[in-house]
């Protein structure tokens, strides 16, 4: 058995390339804007909010091995909260894949000019029917490929701490860079980053000695990916001060920008190198949308085939490699309407992947509540994760409040409330008592 499990450091690797995708590269610029000097630390602040919830989903997998979807976790609630759980995340995550998407193309037309003469939403839609024609032939993204992907995202990673050692200015840290109004604002932009760890959480499970080897895999990675992501932060912020955050054309500039600072000091950067951080990121871009499209079909898969969608015959379908083409194709339609929608902007896509995650979570809290209530377990590690879920959606209303509601939330929110309409519909003939009883 052990000849079809991975080993404790492939696990870790794994991790990191799940939790390290575009976020923290979109984020250098928006964070600074918005919390200045504060900006490194709002990563820390916000991996210390998701410690419970980690140990949560960690806790419900080990508790549930056979059954770890989100849909599962909810069921423990009941079979709407399953339900709203799985729907809630399958239609936020599609946003990781829009996101994803536009930030690799508009890297690549900064790499290829030629391109530049196609407007960016037009090579959007096509590079998501070209996946969605991928997925449809059921193409994973083998080892090697993935491999090549974390390379490749760590050669910027690794160039702008190495900058920051030399360009490196303590005078960029005073009081009146320190903009702690604008910590809550970020906290949604932050969590898009770490959104990901329930995907390394089920990993656990198919390590070597899973029950020692799991958490330790999780929480070594989760570790790891927090200081990367960090140190990134904080050495860019330490080469460029508050002028970071005033770039025009926000992470597409900032590398530039940092070229033309360490040329001021006497050392130059061949134009190819710009080519390859832009590829490096591209890629990284690339391989996240890929892999949250190759997966989160199985979601609504899920709950077509327990009788709460419309079409349930055409959801359940699969085509001759395996997959269920009704629910690939109505990820990319999904995915197409958001960068319709949005032009692309990362802000409203990534408030609305954070707070679809949110949603998942809490009531994955909250389930955990109810199935160790039930074994008259310790209930800590719930209570605490719900007081995480408390503090992220209190920022997420705090940045409502203050930037008031996007059209992309607003798209969002009408489609969990059409997702609970299907449900009832589906269900309209079972009395109430079946739809929100406990299991």
């Amino acid at each position: 058995m052990s000849s079809h499990k991975i080993s404790l450091f492939a696990a870790i690797f794994i991790n990191i390339n799940i939790m390290l995708g575009t976020g923290f590269f979109i984020n250098t610029v928006v964070l600074t804007k918005a919390a200045g000097s504060l900006s490194p630390l709002v990563y820390l602040l916000v991996a210390t909010l998701l410690l419970p919830l980690i140990m949560t989903m960690a806790t419900l997998i080990r508790q549930t091995p056979n059954s770890s979807t989100f849909y599962d976790f909810g069921r423990h609630i009941s079979p709407f909260f399953g339900f709203l759980t799985s729907w809630a995340y399958f239609t936020a995550k599609l946003t990781s894949t829009a996101l994803g998407i536009h930030v690799c193309l508009s890297f690549i037309q900064k790499t290829i000019p030629l391109l530049q003469m196609f407007p960016i939403l037009v090579l959007d839609v096509l590079a998501i029917i070209l996946f969605t024609l991928l997925n449809l032939l059921n193409l994973r993204i083998g080892k090697q490929i993935q491999f090549a992907f974390i390379c490749f995202k760590v050669i910027p990673i690794i160039f702008v701490i190495f900058s920051g050692l030399y360009l490196f200015n303590g005078a960029y840290f005073t009081p009146d860079t320190f903009i702690i109004s604008g910590v809550p604002l970020t906290v949604p932009l932050v969590l898009y980053v770490f959104t990901g760890f329930e995907a390394s959480c089920s990993l656990s499970t198919h390590i070597v000695d899973s029950e020692r080897n799991g958490p330790r895999a999780i929480f070594i990675s989760y570790g790891i990916a927090v200081a990367i992501v960090f140190l990134y932060q904080l050495f860019f912020y330490g080469s460029l001060g508050m002028h970071l955050g005033t770039l025009a054309g926000g992470y597409l500039d900032m590398f530039p920008e940092l070229f033309n600072t360490l040329a001021h000091h006497g050392i130059a950067i061949k134009k190819s190198a710009l080519s390859l951080f832009y590829l490096a990121i591209a890629s990284s871009s690339l391989g996240m949308a890929y892999g949250i499209m190759f997966s989160n079909c199985w979601n609504l898969y899920t709950l077509a085939s327990h009788n709460h969608t419309f079409g349930k015959n055409l959801f359940i379908s699969l085509n001759k490699h395996g997959v269920p083409f009704a629910c690939v194709i109505t990820e990319g339609l999904i995915a197409t309407t958001y960068l319709l929608i949005t032009q692309g902007y990362q802000i409203p896509l990534q408030q609305v992947s954070s707070l679809g995650a949110t949603i998942a979570y809490t009531f994955s809290s909250i389930a955990l509540l109810v199935l160790l209530s039930r074994k008259k377990d310790s209930l800590i590690i719930p209570i605490l994760s719900l007081i995480s879920c408390s503090l992220l959606i209190s920022s997420f209303i705090w940045t409502v409040s203050v930037q008031g509601p996007t059209i992309m939330l607003l798209v969002f929110l009408g489609l969990l409330i059409f997702g609970s309409f299907m449900f009832y519909r589906k269900h309209l003939l079972e009395r109430p008592e079946n739809l929100f009883e406990k299991i």
